[in-house]
């Protein structure tokens, strides 16, 4: 799968200072959808438009992909975090088509599940059902310098 550089969220920059993530502790997301993200206006989860459940994906309030592993550290004043790389394989079914994983925290409430950041895959992809598709974060999802 072709890969993207990561886009911050400006509202993550506010949510960020006001306290509102825990990028150590809260529960992190990727939500899908085929739909252009934009960073300067999207707060929140209901502002995208995921794709449609199915195929093992669940789309809505709370849904998507939960990422596991996920850590975040200082060193020499720079943060830095780091989730493991995400497998998702479809069953039952076809995901898609989308374009954009969208990185967003699950355990915020005001605002509610908040933006963080998105992938842009540069055209649609659709999973047939038993097809996989891995959401490689590399070695940070996003550093803070």
């Amino acid at each position: 799968m072709p890969t993207s550089s990561f886009t911050k969220y400006q509202d993550f920059a506010e949510q960020l200072g006001k306290k509102n993530h825990n990028l150590n502790a809260d529960t992190l997301k990727i939500a899908l959808t085929n739909a252009a993200p934009n960073a300067a206006t999207h707060v929140q989860l209901s502002d995208i438009t995921q794709i449609s459940t199915g195929g093992g994906y669940t789309g809505g309030a709370g849904g998507g992909l939960t990422l596991a592993g996920v850590g975040y550290t200082e060193t020499g004043g720079v943060g830095s975090l780091v989730a493991t790389d995400n497998v998702f394989t479809a069953s039952g079914g076809s995901v898609g088509p989308f374009r954009y994983a969208v990185l967003y925290n699950d355990t915020t409430t005001s605002p509610a599940d908040a933006l963080i950041g998105y992938w842009d895959y540069g055209s649609s992809i659709t999973l047939a059902d038993g097809e996989s598709f891995t959401l490689d974060f590399g070695a940070t999802i996003l550093t803070i310098t």
